[in-house]
């Protein structure tokens, strides 16, 4: 076929993909309507309300001063509700600012900074502003994007991740998870409680920052994506472990046998402590990761009750290892290279 026939269609078939909706609201109706629970923010979703106060305080001044703001997008769902998809930072500003943001009630009703333009506004709440400055803000237009319910899954992912352009960016795993719960909540559920295991946290130490990004939730999906590896990997890790979970989400049925062999792989490696993923270097390696967890996993029946000893000497015959050098450093997340680290696991931990 032509390449631009081809192109055509695709393009064709995508764009009738995507049934959308548009309506001109105001912010004291998107309120009333997350009030009587017809728009969702997800509690998980929710946590990532990230702007500080100098931003908020920003945003609130625009809308005072009348300046356009820009739309939000929501989709809906098969009973008529609206899922936030893109807007979090605004829309929670506005609710926190008048006291109605839910599961986070210590972002509510907060103080604002000195605005760019309107200096006064310092130490200034809601409750603080005249009525007839608390009803502009209310009374505020702002432009929802609806994308139907009957759209194409996987067009709402690419849409959230494509506008995720604006604020404090969310991470891979944070757009994974804010997307795919719509379709089940036991796969985020897994990670979450894989993610907060004591000894996987003692094994990773992470940072402050990777925890508040779910970063370890990120390492249960690197864990889940190549554990009974057979190939099936997209171009790189990042692409290949959101692939993975939209098809996992919809398997609840095989979370069991995942967590096991997670929680079983954290048991044996948790006595050699943080070492197990680092290198000379002592920075924690994801190449490591990948090949001692799934080295492990692969022969859980031989690692179960083996002495930690002959465990640690196999992890360092692979940090030896010239094969294992190679599959990792420079373009370490590219297909090639994963492949090749699987392979050299399954040299040394099969022995």
């Amino acid at each position: 076929m032509d390449k631009i026939k081809h192109l055509e269609i695709k393009l064709e078939e995508t764009r009738n993909s995507l049934s959308t909706d548009r309506l001109d609201m105001s912010f004291g109706e998107i309120m009333s309507m997350y009030e009587r629970e017809e728009i969702v923010i997800d509690p998980d979703f929710q946590r990532l309300f990230r702007w500080d106060v100098y931003q908020r305080t920003r945003f609130i001044e625009s809308i005072l001063i009348g300046i356009p703001i820009p739309p939000i997008f929501v989709a809906e769902d098969e009973n008529g509700r609206w899922e936030l998809v893109d807007g979090l930072q605004r829309i929670s500003t506005i609710f926190s600012f008048f006291g109605i943001l839910r599961t986070m009630p210590d972002k509510n009703s907060w103080i604002m900074c000195k605005g760019d333009i309107a200096r006064d506004l310092e130490n200034l709440a809601c409750k603080d502003l005249p009525l007839k400055f608390q009803l502009n803000i209310k009374r505020a237009s702002c432009r929802v994007e609806i994308i139907k319910w009957n759209s194409a899954f996987d067009m709402r992912y690419e849409l959230f991740n494509r506008l995720n352009t604006g604020g404090s960016e969310l991470t891979d795993q944070e757009i994974r998870n804010a997307i795919f719960r719509g379709v089940s909540k036991d796969f985020n559920a897994f990670l979450r409680r894989c993610a907060e295991i004591q000894e996987f946290v003692s094994l990773i130490q992470p940072t402050e920052r990777q925890l508040e990004q779910l970063y370890m939730d990120e390492l249960v999906l690197r864990f889940a994506s190549l554990y009974n590896f057979k190939e099936d990997l997209s171009d790189n890790i990042s692409q290949h472990m959101t692939n993975y979970m939209r098809i996992a989400v919809a398997q609840p049925e095989k979370i069991q046998e995942l967590e096991n062999a997670f929680k079983e792989t954290v048991r044996i490696l948790s006595p050699i402590g943080k070492e197990t993923f680092r290198g000379s270097n002592k920075v924690f390696s994801t190449s490591l990761y990948d090949c001692v967890t799934i080295g492990i996993s692969k022969y859980l029946s031989r690692y179960s009750n083996e002495r930690t000893d002959i465990i640690i000497q196999k992890i360092n015959d692979l940090k030896q290892s010239d094969n294992f050098r190679k599959a990792s450093g420079s373009a370490s997340a590219s297909k090639s290279r994963i492949i090749k680290r699987i392979e050299v696991a399954d040299e040394i931990f099969g022995k």
